[in-house]
């Protein structure tokens, strides 16, 4: 799938890639914000225990964000000091994402 244009994936490739198979990127560093060149993060597994200082929804309300609330303001304000367990993966659709002060967790792409 790699250097391909936009328009030139099979339609299978396309589903894979919307599932994280455009990439990955391992963070472990307090404060490093990772914003992806293009696509979005759209799962993060927790490699160590992890809370998060930036996580930045694609669409307004549809994911949840650090000061937000989740989908259409349906769950409780996620704080940067609320912990996400090690092995957990969360799914959605965020343009930027950074630790707080805890942790290590991959990113990936689609």
């Amino acid at each position: 799938m790699a250097g391909k244009g936009l328009h030139s994936y099979t339609v299978q490739e396309a589903q894979n890639a919307t599932m994280g198979q455009a990439g990955s990127v391992f963070l472990d560093t307090d404060g490093k914000v990772f914003t992806p060149t293009s696509g979005v993060v759209v799962a993060i597994t927790m490699i160590q225990e992890s809370d998060f200082d930036t996580l930045t929804p694609e669409t307004g309300t549809k994911c949840i964000e650090v000061g937000g609330t989740g989908y259409e303001s349906g769950g409780d304000e996620l704080g940067n000091t609320d912990l996400f367990p090690s092995g957990m993966t969360i799914y959605g659709r965020w343009t930027s994402v950074s630790l707080n002060t805890n942790g290590a967790c991959i990113c990936y792409i689609g």
